[in-house]
This record gives C-alpha cells, structure tokens and sequence, in this order.
C-alpha cells in the first residue's frame, strides 16, 4: 500500500482499497462486520485524537486494509495489529509486513492475551493505547474484555455503531441508558469524538459510527464491597426493563421476600416503583452494599462475571479497519 496523505480524496482511498481486495482475493464479510475505513480525514481525525507520540505504544484491533495502522506506524514507537480474518493477515503482511515498528498477529481478539503481550512490551509504569475500529459484531464484548485491563491501556480510542455509543454515553432516564452503560461508567471516563457517516466506509454499512474515547480510571468510580454482587443487581434491574424496580428485582430472584425487598430499597432511600433505568451507579452501589450487609448473598456464593448480562446487543454493520 502506497503512502496515503491527508490530501487524498476519499474516492482514491476507496478505489485503492477494492483494488488491494480483489488482488488478494479477499471478500468482506457481513458477519464478521467487514467494512473498511475510505476516508482519509476520518483516519487523520483518529490520529489526531489519538494524541499520538513517538514513545507510545499502540494496540490496534481489526487494522483489515491498514489503512489507520500505517497513520500509526508512521508516527509511534511500536504499533500490534490483531486480525482474526487470514485473508485480511495475509494483506497485512504483503503491505505493511517489512515495518520495523509494526507486528503483525492473526488472532482472535475476544481471547488473545493482552496482559502477556502488554507485560513483555511495556517499560515498567508504561501504558498503551488502544486505538481502533472496532468490528461491530462484536464492539461490546471487545470493550468489556479491554475496560479492567488500566493496569496496560491508558485509554481505548474506538469506532463503535451510533447506536452503541449512545448506550455508552448514556444517562439515567436517557435513552440507550443500560447495564452496559453502568460498567463503563464504573470503570472509565467515556467521552465522544465525533460523528461519522456510513459513507466513510467500504462496502457501506447499514449504520452510522462514532468515534468514542474511553479513558481507564486508576481505581473504580464507586467502591463497593463486592463488584460482582453490584453487577448482579444492574443486571437483574435491566433484564426486565419495563417493571418497577421491586417487581424486576424479585423476578431475577435477588430476593425472594417482597417485604423484605421493600424494606432494602427504602433503607437506601431509592423508591420501590421507580424503574432501573432511572437509577444512577451511586444508588446502585448503595442498594449492593446494603443487601450484602443484610446477608442475602453469603460471601462463598458464586456470582456471574464483572459483564452487563443479556439484553446487550454486540452491534452491527461495519467491522474491521472500516
């Protein structure tokens, strides 16, 4: 792949990118949410947000053409692309593979492990960044794997679906306002960028994006005595979105007394018939601190994982390097 400048016309980065697909005999594909970045000054206004330095050192999933992993590789330290698809890897290494500051890794993302890879490349202290278009069949469960890693990532730099960054933007009582929502807030600072149309992408996509900054809190934003009990409970709040708090709460079985479910809520001043959605993270945490003080959940009970449960939806539409 040529050099690209900020002077290019998207349509010469769009004809530049079909042509690269037909030689290596590469197809998008829709369920993968395959759809490649043809914009130029969308790609330099990732660069830009990036805030890019020559010691950093950048992770990139889903580079697919690499158009935004040469902005990279052009201007940091030492840049890891990870590509699940082999046809899109083996595109990668015949454009880009003679980089000295670039590695190249066909793997799955949803599992590689980043704490050995990050544990080995980092300087002691040192923190990537993770700078990425996200596939976007499969952004959420990718964000949620990455938001408790801020031990490596300083922040997550991502191109989601309009429609997931509302979600994670969110506030209670607004629309998109979720279990999602809630974990990224308990875990980051979650800013967004800007607004990019379908366009900038090849093939089109059947949904708008929006670039999203997540900065990685040191610590959470709220402490609680057991995370994973307050995560149940958001859970259990938005699985049944349309009860009361109370009905919701009793129906995921938190507890099986509604009396005594009652008395919980009022105990943290938060009134039984106000829906989930209209509740913040701070009332959250009060209402799990007080059912473990009350000793509902035995501490050797075993809990669901740190992860908004079902009812998140993994995206659609565009997907690697759009």
């Amino acid at each position: 792949m040529g050099r690209l400048r900020p002077a290019d016309r998207p349509s010469s980065l769009g004809h530049q990118t079909r042509t690269l697909l037909r030689q290596y005999h590469v197809q998008p594909k829709r369920g993968l949410g395959q759809s490649f970045l043809i914009a130029p000054t969308v790609r330099d206004l990732i660069l830009q947000a990036a805030q890019l330095s020559p010691d950093d050192l950048v992770v990139e999933i889903g580079p697919g053409t690499g158009v935004l992993t040469e902005g990279l590789a052009d201007q940091v330290g030492t840049v890891v692309a990870i590509e699940r698809d082999p046809g899109l890897y083996r595109l990668l290494v015949g454009q880009l593979g003679d980089r000295p500051r670039l590695s190249l890794i066909c793997a799955d993302a949803l599992v590689f492990d980043y704490v050995s890879l990050l544990a080995e490349k980092l300087l002691p202290h040192g923190r990537a960044k993770l700078v990425s278009n996200l596939p976007y069949s499969v952004a959420t469960p990718l964000i949620l794997r990455l938001l408790p890693l801020q031990r490596f990532f300083s922040f997550l730099l991502v191109m989601v679906q309009r429609e997931v960054a509302q979600r994670l933007l969110a506030a209670p009582g607004q629309e998109g306002y979720s279990a999602l929502t809630l974990r990224c807030l308990y875990e980051a600072e979650t800013t967004a960028v800007g607004k990019v149309s379908r366009t900038a992408f090849h093939p089109k996509p059947d949904v708008d994006s929006t670039l999203v900054r997540l900065t990685l809190l040191s610590r959470p934003r709220v402490a609680v005595k057991r995370p994973e009990l307050l995560f149940r409970v958001v859970r259990a709040a938005f699985g049944q979105r349309r009860k009361t708090l109370r009905n919701a709460l009793l129906g995921a079985g938190m507890i099986v007394d509604s009396t005594a479910m009652e008395r919980a809520l009022f105990d943290v001043d938060i009134d039984p018939k106000r829906r989930g959605e209209t509740l913040t993270l701070d009332e959250f945490a009060s209402l799990a601190d007080h059912l473990d003080a009350m000793g509902v959940f035995p501490p050797d009970r075993p809990h669901p994982p740190l992860s908004p449960a079902g009812g998140e939806d993994q995206g659609e539409g565009a997907g690697d390097d759009r």
